[in-house]
């Protein structure tokens, strides 16, 4: 009896002392694996988000649709996991496959009406590359009717999430009254915004907009030593961009 007593007192010390192996990943053991898989292309690190990503784990799920999705031998395994993770929530899955319908990526047919679905919920999610894309084919007519009203909808709510290129487009569309009701002064601000986020081409915009004003009498001087410099800006923004996709 008491041999019985000591060797399952041990049992439950060594089962204590061992790890659950389906324990729950954190959120940064999940990112570090995806990293690996998708850079590194580490077969462990694959093999730990097929584990989570079958136990349901969303963040999983989209971490290995993605790093899948770098292997053209595995874009149906790939848009199966982000499915999976968009129809449980996740807004970057959201994306991804709304991505893969507009491009017809991971080789899907391109599907307008299915991309403005996905890119909508990923927006009502605050992804502002989503609201962004909605303003864009709402202005083509892409996936759903063709709305000036509409596109400048989602620019408004893609410039407050922080898209700087939705900015200047918004910029744009009040300089010209395209959309929405012409408004100068807004027109100046949200162009000001945008090169703030460093969009080459707001930053560019803005310097000619300042340097024509200096030529015109209507600024003071030092506006057009702001003007040189944006320009500069604009022109190392560029570069860098250039350099970094290089």
């Amino acid at each position: 009896m008491k041999i019985l007593l000591i060797a399952t007192l041990f049992s439950l010390l060594v089962s204590a002392c061992t790890p659950a192996p389906s324990a729950l990943p954190t959120t940064a053991e999940i990112e570090s694996a995806g990293m690996r898989a998708m850079h590194g292309r580490q077969y462990e690190a694959f093999q730990h988000l097929r584990n989570w990503a079958k136990q349901g784990n969303p963040q999983a799920q989209r971490e290995l649709g993605l790093a899948l999705s770098t292997r053209t031998d595995q874009y149906q395994e790939a848009i199966h996991w982000l499915e999976q993770a968009a129809k449980a929530g996740d807004a970057q899955a959201q994306f991804a496959i709304a991505e893969a319908n507009y491009k017809s990526g991971l080789g899907l047919t391109q599907n307008f009406t299915l991309a403005w679905q996905w890119y909508e919920r990923a927006a009502s999610q605050h992804h502002p590359k989503a609201s962004f894309m909605l303003a864009r084919m709402a202005k083509y007519g892409e996936g759903t009717r063709q709305d000036l009203p509409t596109s400048v909808h989602w620019l408004q709510i893609a410039s407050d999430q922080g898209n700087a290129q939705a900015m200047f487009l918004l910029s744009n569309a009040y300089a010209a009254g395209e959309g929405i009701q012409a408004n100068s002064q807004k027109a100046r601000e949200w162009l000001e915004r945008s090169a703030e986020g460093d969009y080459p081409v707001a930053i560019q915009a803005l310097a000619l907009e300042l340097g024509e004003s200096v030529e015109k009498g209507k600024s003071q001087q030092t506006d057009a030593q702001i003007s040189r410099h944006l320009i500069k800006e604009a022109s190392d923004e560029r570069l860098l961009r250039w350099n970094r996709y290089q």
